[in-house]
């Protein structure tokens, strides 16, 4: 009995072989890819620089000191630099709220008294400004409004629902 599972599974090991031994064709990405080594370590935060922590949620005025919103989030791209804050503008417990980006170079951050964190951020910009401006869409939404967009575009077609006589 235990000869014949064997002689199953070698057989079944041989029909694979082949499969086993070509190369992939097509794309040569590496899944997942690879670990970037830094071998830097830091071990403190820098008097220059800010958590992201404190960062997101700081409040944001106006030049004229107009309280705009809060900071929502930040958009990092793929070698970890920020290139915006997302400012929610408005709203009542999410209700009614518009999320605007603003370029990160665009903020001016003031730090606490004790300097170890940040007070608000001031932006060059009025309410009524941001307020106007296309609201900002993360991927998951684009992806969720395309979804919601092609389910619109199908037509439904007519049904006869009488029996024929």
């Amino acid at each position: 009995m235990l000869t014949r599972h064997s002689a199953a599974a070698a057989i079944a090991f041989c029909a694979f072989l082949p499969a086993l031994a070509q190369d992939s064709i097509g794309s040569t990405e590496v899944w997942p890819p690879p670990v970037r080594a830094t071998a830097a370590y830091p071990i403190r935060q820098d008097a220059t620089q800010w958590l992201g922590s404190n960062l997101v949620g700081a409040r944001v005025v106006s030049a004229s000191n107009q309280t705009i919103g809060k900071v929502a989030n930040l958009v990092i791209n793929q070698d970890g630099a920020i290139e915006a804050a997302v400012i929610a503008i408005g709203g009542v417990l999410g209700i009614g709220r518009k999320d605007v980006a603003v370029t990160y170079k665009s903020l001016n951050i003031v730090p606490t008294q004790a300097d170890d964190g940040i007070d608000h951020v001031t932006l060059a910009a009025e309410k009524s400004e941001l307020k106007r401006v296309a609201e900002f869409k993360t991927l998951r939404q684009q992806r969720n409004d395309k979804t919601v967009r092609r389910r619109d575009d199908v037509t439904p077609t007519a049904v006869n629902l009488t029996p024929p006589l």
